[in-house]
């Protein structure tokens, strides 16, 4: 009974921990940007060039 309560009670650990962590990377700014924001930049910064 012990060891079930232990795996039910790492598993929230993990998953509550997961997302707090998420949680303050948002608040902080540092989450990873997606693929417009990263091509976005780059044509700003003259690094991808529009093919018409």
């Amino acid at each position: 009974m012990r060891f079930l309560l232990f795996i039910v009670g790492l598993i929230v650990g993990l998953v509550g921990g997961a997302a707090l962590l998420a949680y303050a990377y948002q608040a902080a700014g540092l989450y990873p940007p997606d693929d417009a924001t990263i091509k976005f930049i780059a044509r700003e910064r003259g690094w991808l060039k529009d093919e018409a």
